[in-house]
Parts: structure tokens; sequence; C-alpha cells
């Protein structure tokens, strides 16, 4: 997670509502191109669910998503980094209230698994076209 001054944004809303952390065998670059470049590709969403767009990025290490594909979640903050060959990202999603409701959280912990957790990863680790 960055600290205030290595920080490329403000904070894009004042609560994280919801963290999740991946390793991922790919180098930060290739997740950054992923995330940055060819989300549309992997990136499915559900009915009624909002198409995220890149608000920010710094590269390698950064990218923010705003809005969300949850009307709770105004933005998501993705933090990535070397792990040994591979990389890690840590996803954080941002609210206007101090904390969602159980259910809601639970199912945007959910989508973020489902999305960053099994789609991304599948991206990267498989050769496509």
């Amino acid at each position: 997670m960055p600290v205030e001054g290595d920080r490329p944004w403000p904070a894009p809303a004042e609560h994280v509502v919801a963290g999740r952390r991946w390793k991922y065998a790919p180098p930060p670059w290739v997740l950054f191109e992923a995330v940055v470049n060819d989300s549309e590709r992997w990136l499915s969403l559900l009915t009624g669910e909002t198409q995220p767009t890149v608000a920010a990025s710094r590269r390698p290490d950064a990218v923010l998503l705003r809005p969300w594909v949850d009307p709770a979640v105004p933005a998501v903050e993705l933090w990535i980094e070397h792990d040994g060959y591979g990389s890690v990202i840590t996803v954080l999603a941002y609210g206007e209230v101090p904390k969602l409701p159980d259910e809601t959280r639970r199912w945007v912990r959910y989508r973020l698994g489902t999305l960053f957790g099994a789609a991304l990863r599948e991206w990267v680790d498989e050769p496509h076209r």
C-alpha cells in the first residue's frame, strides 16, 4: 500500500471499505498492461454492473479505476509490486461511508475476487490472441 508521500493522486474517497491481495506469476508490467490496456477483454460484467475505466495510472505500479462495477464503490485502486519473480496486487475498494452493510461488503469482496483473483489471473497466465 502507498504511503502518503508516494501516492500519485489524492485518495479517491475517505474510506477503504474492502481490500484484497493476490499474487501472480507474471511481472508487474504485465499486470499493469492487462489492467490499463486489456481490461475490456478479460473483465466480464454482470447485468447492471458498470464498466470501470482507468481514471489515472502510474506505470508500472498504480491504477485508479472509476467508477467501479458496484455503485457502493466509487473507485478501486490497484497497487502492483514485485514479489520474487512475479508480482502482487493490493486492491482497495473505496466508499463514501466508513463501513458497507455486511451483505454489500461480501458481494464487493466476491466480485473483486472473481475479477482480479480469477479473470485477471487467467488472462495474464494463459496465452491469448
